[in-house]
C-alpha cells in the first residue's frame, strides 16, 4: 500500500486499463458500499468451478466482498486479486493515482525514496530496483521482500511486493501499481505476470457507465 501522500484529482478523468487475464479478478468500487462489494463478490464466485473449490463458496464470497471494501479505504483508482481454482489467494493488486494540479510531478528520482518504502513494515534486504520505459511513460520498478513485526513481538511475517511508479505521457499525475503476495515459491510466477502486464497499461477516456471491474475510473474526488 503506498501511503506517502494521499491520492488526488487528476486534471481529466480517465481510466486506467490492463490486458488482464481470467485470472485476475477486478474488485474495483466506486461507491464503497457494502452492497456494492457484495454484488461484485457475487458475480465473481460464480466464475469458479465449484467442484474444484477447496473452500465453501459463502466464505469466498465473504473473502472477496472484505477484500472489495479493504482495498477501497486505500483509495485506488483500480483494485484487483488472483486466486487459485481452490478458491486461495495468490495475488492483490492496486493503483493509486498522486498528482495535484498546477504543480509539477516529482521525478522518478525525487520520488524514489517514497518507492521503496512501506508502511507498518520494513524492507527485508535492499529492495531491487530498476528504471523501465512502459509504452505508457517512464517508470521505476521496485521489488521488495517485507518483514512486518507480529504482535507481542513474536516473530515476522514476510510477504513479497512488486511496484511501478509510471510516469505516463502527457500526464501531471504518477501512477503507483502495487502487487502484494505472500507465498515466496510464486514470486518468480508472479513477477513474471505483472511485468508482462504492466507493458499492457494504458489510460482510456472515462466511459459513460464506467461499471465495475478490472476498469477503474481515476476521477476527481472531493
Amino acid at each position: 500500500m503506498v501511503s506517502a501522500e494521499s491520492p488526488l484529482a487528476p486534471e481529466d478523468d480517465y481510466v486506467v486499463d490492463f490486458d488482464f487475464e481470467g485470472d485476475w479478478l477486478g474488485l474495483t468500487l466506486h461507491e464503497g458500499t457494502r452492497a456494492e462489494a457484495r454484488q461484485i463478490a457475487a458475480d465473481l464466485v460464480e466464475q469458479f468451478d465449484a467442484s474444484r473449490l477447496g473452500v465453501s463458496k459463502a466464505a469466498l464470497q465473504q473473502d472477496l466482498e472484505d477484500r472489495a471494501l479493504t482495498a477501497f479505504e486505500s483509495g485506488p483508482v483500480l483494485a484487483s486479486v488472483m486466486y487459485t481454482v481452490g478458491g486461495i489467494v495468490m495475488a492483490d493488486l492496486a493503483v493509486y493515482a498522486y498528482g495535484e494540479d498546477g504543480v509539477q510531478r516529482p521525478s522518478p528520482q525525487e520520488y524514489l525514496p517514497r518507492l521503496t518504502k512501506w508502511t507498518y513494515t520494513e524492507v527485508d534486504g535492499q529492495p531491487q530496483v530498476s528504471d523501465v520505459r512502459l509504452p505508457i511513460g517512464e517508470a521505476v520498478r521496485v521489488q521488495a521482500a517485507l518483514a512486518e513485526r507480529r504482535r507481542f513481538w513474536w516473530g515476522k511475517k514476510r510477504s513479497f511486493s512488486l511496484r511501478y511508479g509510471v510516469w505516463p505521457d502527457g500526464t501531471e499525475e504518477i501512477l503507483v501499481v502495487e502487487a502484494g503476495w505472500l507465498q515466496s515459491f510464486r514470486t518468480d510466477e508472479l513477477t513474471q505476470l505483472v511485468d508482462r502486464l504492466m507493458t499492457t497499461m494504458r489510460l482510456l477516456p472515462v466511459p459513460a457507465d464506467p461499471g465495475t471491474g478490472n476498469v477503474a475510473e481515476a476521477a476527481d474526488q472531493d
